[in-house]
């Protein structure tokens, strides 16, 4: 792995989910104090090593987590239900390659919502996204 690239999948993920769910739920890297919800973070990255001989790719786990004090799960599923038709459709492939990257392949693997302690649900989505990158040759692997 020659270079990562999670701060170009979650640059690129923030501002496609800002783009296109209801402009009234915020996406957060870091929540300010104020932030009103429901919102959605990106929560744990976990990257993989997935180069060939003569490729230097990765698969990057990435958690989209939603945020809501809803009492019921219907809030939670209904953001997920946006996000997760979103990043399975045309529309919603991440697309980093004028950073010297670029996604071949990109899934939704799992989906969560669970009870917070008194304040409402959280759902965890799990994005599968693999990714060339651009910039390296056979030489450099």
């Amino acid at each position: 792995m020659l270079r990562l690239p999670n701060n170009v999948l979650q640059k690129a993920l923030i501002k496609l989910l800002k783009e296109k769910i209801n402009p009234l739920i915020g996406v957060h890297d870091f929540v300010p104090a104020n932030a009103r919800i429901p919102y959605i973070t990106i929560g744990n990255i976990v990257t993989h090593d997935t180069s060939t001989k003569t490729e230097d790719n990765t698969r990057l786990e990435i958690q989209i987590n939603i945020w809501s004090t809803y009492k019921g799960k219907y809030e939670i599923n209904r953001i997920a239900e946006n996000i997760i038709n979103l990043l399975t459709s045309e529309e919603g492939y991440l697309n980093v390659e004028d950073s010297g990257f670029k996604v071949y392949e990109q899934t939704i693997n799992m989906y969560e919502a669970f009870p917070e302690e008194n304040t409402g649900y959280n759902g965890v989505i799990n994005l599968e996204v693999k990714v060339k990158n651009l910039q390296a040759t056979a030489e450099d692997i």
